[in-house]
């Protein structure tokens, strides 16, 4: 503060006129000098620091934000693959995928036991070469399949099998009679289905029906339908279009008593998906019917009947045994036959 300022605020409290007042006079002088002796108050010094545009802000606002670093949140857990959304994707597949060429060439085995009655009786698996052609997708026109034309083997099932194989001077698969060859044993003795399958509703349920209304009176109507539905299905001879199995493949997913196989890869080892479905097959006992999936495809690529519980035709075999089964193992498409 400065003399000046002093002496205009002391000019503003005095209540004596200007007029009246002598800033010479003595009692003036001494009033100036006591003001200046007082002790100034000391002032507080602030000091800014640089601080973020934004900070600055908020604190200014009376308000402090403070970023706290958190763990991220863990993945979603996959739900679970159930034999609907498998064989719903599997029909999607079906209805998406584009012929790659006009014929499709398939190799692969069919294996069943055989039961020898000689030398005291035993069991055998035998295993045939199996190779077909078709029209792609379904198409009309002529194909071919072989089983057993381009190589068989046999081989005993059990030690015991093979002490008994070997008294009876090891036959060859020649001698041993396979007796019909087909890819899929019909270990039930039930009907196959001989319908259209382009005729059938769309609807699963129905779809279901009238395949069932084609074969009346079949003990178990769950196994009936996926055991002829895996055979529409075949990769080896592909009687039906993309359309139709995706139909038939829906049709599965509305059965009750298909599950899902706890495995990611079929017998082979090859990576897939396995369902499987378990009832009776008259006088082959308890079976368990299982099917692979090919990974992006749909394709069944392995079936099996697995023994559950024998019955009189197999009384032999121990549960776990495989009756028969069916391995994909080469597709290729073409334009030639």
């Amino acid at each position: 503060m400065t003399e000046q300022d002093v002496m205009k605020r002391l000019a503003e409290a005095n209540p004596v006129p200007d007029g009246e007042f002598d800033g010479s006079s003595s009692r003036a002088q001494f009033l100036l000098r006591s003001v200046l002796a007082r002790p100034r108050p000391r002032r507080r010094v602030v000091r800014w620091a640089l601080v973020p545009a934004g900070l600055a802000a908020a604190v200014a606002a009376g308000v402090v934000v403070v970023t706290v670093d958190r763990p991220a949140p863990p993945p979603p857990v996959p739900t679970a693959a159930t034999p609907q959304t498998i064989l719903s994707a599997a029909a999607e597949q079906a209805v998406r995928a584009a012929p790659k060429g006009e014929f499709v060439h398939v190799t692969g085995t069919v294996g069943r036991v055989v039961h020898r009655t000689s030398a005291g009786g035993y069991d055998l698996i035998r295993v045939d070469q199996v190779q077909s052609m078709h029209p792609a997708n379904g198409q009309p026109g002529e194909g071919w399949l072989t089983i057993g034309e381009t190589g068989s083997s046999v081989r005993p099932l059990t030690a015991a099998d093979a002490a008994a194989y070997r008294r009876d001077g090891s036959p060859g698969p020649a001698e041993v009679d396979a007796g019909s060859r087909t890819l899929y044993p019909n270990l039930t003795g039930d009907h196959s289905f001989a319908g259209d399958v382009a005729t059938l509703p769309d609807d699963p349920a129905q779809a279901g029906a009238a395949m069932l209304a084609a074969a009346p009176g079949v003990p178990d109507p769950t196994g009936w339908l996926f055991r002829e539905g895996t055979k529409l299905l075949d990769t080896f001879t592909e009687v039906i279009g993309g359309a139709g199995q995706a139909k038939v493949y829906r049709m599965l997913g509305g059965l009750a008593g298909v599950r899902t196989l706890d495995t990611a890869t079929d017998p082979l080892g090859r990576p897939a998906t396995g369902l499987a479905y378990t009832g009776p097959a008259a006088r082959y006992g308890t079976v368990e019917w299982q099917i692979f999936l090919g990974p992006g495809t749909g394709q069944i690529m392995f079936s099996q009947a697995v023994v559950r519980q024998p019955g009189p035709a197999n009384a032999g075999l121990r549960p776990g045994a495989v009756q028969f089964s069916t391995a994909v193992t080469s597709v290729t498409w073409s334009d030639k036959p």
